[in-house]
């Protein structure tokens, strides 16, 4: 692979925003106007990173069907963990890329200001580029804080989202904003509490298990966040230890359009996941990366905002590294 940033679009805010992550992440951009010509780089070039413009089905078939032409889907010049798509639409709209061999991340194309938020996702892909990347502090503009919070216990949580709601109220986010930043900590912890834990064939512990239930956080079981604000985004990442993220699932989860009744039901049942879900169409933007039986980190950022409108339609990314 080589440190190039392919950019496979005709559009100039695209080509805005890859410019700016390509600078940020120490890549070399190139461009191809059309799937075609950027299959034909796929295969001369093996460029490290790519940005694929997939607005629609029709487009993202071309691109797959260049790409199997050239290299094949399921070559060593291809991995999905570097592969970018690029849309206008919500996640749950564009069933053709969850359901992708090639799917690593989605960009949600409200850029608003494409090179600030080129500035902001081109942090993420440097820390990519590395042989694992976990760390918060990578994330976020350099000098940004971090503070880690070990928990000991499941009854901790409360009090750990209550810390971090105070903390965002100290930074001037405002509260309907910083409680809608404390949801999404909580939620992310269940997750680490709760659905993470597996025994060694993959079967969830705790399928069955009420998340008020108390149990102590210990060897494996434990759990910690880490929290940061960089002026402009503050990002929270929650750490557990089993690496047991399914990919699957995960994008299932988190593209469904959940009915009244159906969040009634599933918000009572550990494992559910549908917390995800509502954060993201809350403005969040998550990265997920996750070592096989090794450790996940889950990792939510939020941009400060003058209205909660502006907060709530906020530049939005879903990315995954999956490592094995």
């Amino acid at each position: 692979m080589t440190k190039t940033l392919l950019l496979i679009s005709a559009r100039p805010d695209d080509e805005v925003f890859a410019t700016q992550v390509a600078s940020v992440a120490g890549l070399t951009l190139r461009k191809a106007n059309t799937p075609e010509d950027g299959a034909r780089i796929i295969s001369e070039e093996s460029p490290g990173v790519i940005f694929a413009d997939a607005s629609s089905e029709q487009e993202y078939s071309r691109l797959e069907a260049a790409i199997q032409e050239a290299v094949g889907l399921f070559s060593e010049k291809i991995d999905a963990n570097a592969i970018h798509f690029i849309t206008c639409e919500n996640l749950e709209k564009v069933p053709y890329l969850i359901q992708s061999p090639l799917f690593g991340h989605f960009i949600l194309r409200n850029y608003g200001d494409p090179a600030e938020a080129g500035e902001h996702y081109g942090r993420l892909v440097g820390a990519t580029l590395g042989d694992r990347a976990f760390g918060l502090e990578r994330m976020l503009k350099a000098g940004a804080k971090i503070q880690n919070v070990k928990l000991q216990s499941t009854v901790q949580k409360q009090s750990a989202v209550e810390a971090i709601k105070n903390y965002l109220l100290a930074a001037k986010f405002q509260s309907r904003m910083a409680s809608v930043i404390a949801n999404a900590v909580d939620e992310i912890l269940m997750n680490a509490m709760f659905d993470a834990p597996v025994d060694e064939l993959g079967r969830p512990l705790f399928a069955s298990v009420s998340r008020s239930t108390a149990m102590r956080l210990e060897g494996q079981h434990a759990v910690e966040i880490n929290v940061g604000f960089d002026g402009r985004y503050v990002g929270l990442s929650a750490i557990d230890h089993f690496g047991s993220l399914d990919k699957a699932k995960l994008l299932s989860h988190i593209s469904k359009v959940y009915t009244e009744e159906e969040y009634k039901v599933k918000t009572s049942v550990a494992g559910a996941g549908i917390g995800l879900a509502t954060v993201f169409r809350s403005g969040g933007s998550f990265f997920f990366a996750s070592e096989n039986r090794a450790r996940t980190e889950v990792t939510v950022f939020f941009r400060r905002s003058e209205s909660f409108r502006e907060f709530k339609d906020q530049f939005r990314f879903i990315s995954t590294q999956f490592y094995f």
